[in-house]
């Protein structure tokens, strides 16, 4: 009965048609009036739900939609490791989340700052001396800022950081550019490059205050110590999710700053703004565009009928602007007050990573207000479903003050 249900669904969007790609807050728009929950037929077909409230519904019922199935759309390959927590329902989830969290504490990730502002400072000094009027901002310095941070988080020393750098870099570009087939062997590299990890600190454990896995390991929970496949799994949602997701952030907050200079000037002289100016931009430009869950059972969203099996998509970027939710939502508010964006997620899957991603945000704004120019060369190109933002960006540095 579901697979001829879903045979006479009509397709009402394609998340990679460049029309689409081009329109994307205009697209939302229309969806969440039309079709909050609205079926497309790519990739053997699946829902996306484009509303705030419909999205916290799903988040909170995973008895109705399971993340054991799969966490995007279009699928990941199933063989590799698992995404620990992330393809893990309640209360199963919770035993990943717990030994995790000591380790994604905000006054934890704190204490990484000044390290952070030491690496961002010498990236633009070194994208400067190179060229200061063609500055690659992703390449330069949004990347090796990301996996810097990564560094930070996980404990990795300089083999590792290089290592993982290399493997995760070719992995994000080979997905923008939708060539697949390297995207699957960079994904087994750093299935690899996990599992060699963590049978390393399985191995010799080291400082639990420097060292995430070490941490995981130490922690004191209920049941079984989680085996080295378990512990792989944690650190492979870190090494790509983390990454591709700051990279991107970066990036758009990079371009927002250089396409709207009354804000460089806001921050400049008015700090007390950075706060709600960094939230702003989380709900504007989440890099996560979308995650996804499964129907275990046939079931109505919002009057739109889902068969049992099939993948669930949801729209945080739509939901970030929905305006049932948010006053003006389409305009970028930076002291916008509250601000209850969706970007990192609802309820018990709720991104762990996003006193980092803060902190990387309030770094990264430091660094871009304070330089002498800041204006966008050429035409930069946006990110492809399931990301949101920036892709390339070319910056030039220069200018008065």
């Amino acid at each position: 009965m579901a697979a001829e249900q879903i045979d006479e669904l009509r397709s009402v969007w394609d998340p990679h048609d460049q029309e689409t790609i081009d329109n994307y807050p205009a697209v939302w728009r229309e969806l969440r009036e039309t079709h909050p929950v609205a079926y497309s037929d790519k990739w053997g077909g699946f829902f996306t739900v484009m509303r705030y409230k419909d999205i916290q519904t799903v988040e909170k019922d995973h008895e109705t939609f399971t993340a054991t199935k799969l966490s995007i759309v279009p699928a990941s390959p199933k063989l590799g490791l698992p995404r620990l927590p992330l393809q893990k329902d309640p209360p199963e989830s919770e035993r990943y989340r717990k030994a995790m969290n000591p380790s994604f504490k905000a006054n934890k990730v704190a204490t990484f700052a000044p390290q952070l502002r030491d690496l961002v400072d010498r990236l633009f000094a070194e994208a400067k001396a190179e060229d200061p009027g063609n500055v690659n901002f992703p390449e330069q310095i949004g990347e090796p800022m990301s996996q810097g941070s990564l560094g930070l988080l996980v404990g990795f020393d300089t083999e590792e950081s290089l290592e993982i750098g290399r493997l995760s870099a070719t992995y994000v570009h080979a997905i923008q550019n939708r060539d697949m087939g390297t995207a699957a062997r960079m994904s087994k590299g750093v299935d690899a490059f996990a599992t060699k990890l963590a049978k390393s600190r399985m191995e010799e454990p080291r400082d639990p205050d420097e060292d995430m896995v070490s941490s995981i390991m130490a922690y004191p929970g209920k049941g079984e110590p989680f085996d080295e496949r378990e512990l792989a799994g944690m650190v492979r949602l870190l090494l790509v999710g983390g990454h591709i997701a700051s990279r991107c952030l970066m990036n758009s907050l990079a371009w927002h700053l250089a396409t709207n200079p009354e804000h460089v000037r806001l921050l400049r002289n008015e700090p007390e703004v950075k706060a709600t100016f960094r939230d702003e931009i989380l709900r504007f430009y989440p890099a996560n565009q979308s995650l996804a869950r499964v129907a275990t059972m046939d079931t109505v969203l919002n009057g739109t009928f889902i068969p049992k099996g099939t993948p669930v998509a949801m729209n945080y970027a739509s939901a970030n602007r929905d305006p049932r939710m948010f006053d003006d939502p389409e305009t970028f508010d930076p002291r916008r007050s509250p601000n209850r964006h969706i970007t990192f997620g609802y309820s018990t899957h709720m991104c762990m990573g996003q006193a980092m991603a803060k902190l990387q945000l309030e770094v990264m704004i430091e660094a871009l207000i304070v330089q002498p120019g800041l204006a966008v060369v050429g035409t930069p190109t946006w990110g492809r479903w399931t990301e949101f933002g920036i892709n390339t960006l070319t910056l030039d540095l220069r200018g008065d003050a």
